[in-house]
């Protein structure tokens, strides 16, 4: 075999490979390392919020340590990816919600229409967003911490 039809060869493979690995990332579920702990958590899943599917990661040593949900910036850059290089500090004071907004991260489905996304539909996210997670854990009130975009999102959220 020639030198020209083994680099052919080569590349036809390194495509497909990286096309393989594109499409398991996209259809199945990325994970998160199990926290030790009687009442810790650490889960990643999706919950139904108006209509649409949005991916969620909890984590915390303590399941009554107060929440914390993570309102990302962007739009379309989730800290679903970048939690375990900076939150574990704050995980073992309270339990903390990742969550990849409409449209951006595990929350953007590819065949879904979005010429509807507006600021006013992210607000309304995150306050069903909240209510979900006050109730699954159990807690009155949660804590806001958002940054860039989210920051205005989170501020329309606070009321």
């Amino acid at each position: 075999m020639s030198f020209k039809k083994k680099t052919i060869k080569f590349i036809s493979c390194l495509i497909i490979a990286i096309v393989a690995l594109l499409v398991i990332a996209l259809l199945f579920p990325t994970w998160t390392s199990k926290i030790k702990g009687n009442n810790s958590i650490s889960t990643l899943e999706q919950v139904k919020i108006n209509g649409t599917n949005h991916e969620i990661m909890i984590r915390g040593t303590n399941q009554n340590n107060p929440v914390v949900i993570v309102v990302h910036g962007g739009p379309g850059s989730p800290e679903t990816p970048y939690a375990a290089k900076y939150q574990n500090l704050l995980e073992s004071n309270f339990t903390v919600v990742n969550y990849d907004q409409r449209a951006s991260g595990k929350s953007y489905h590819f065949f879904e229409d979005y010429s509807n996304l507006s600021t006013d539909l992210l607000v309304d996210d995150l306050l069903k967003l909240t209510d979900y997670i006050s109730q699954r854990l159990g807690k009155d009130k949660v804590i806001l911490m958002a940054h860039s975009s989210g920051t205005y999102i989170g501020r329309y959220a606070s009321g």
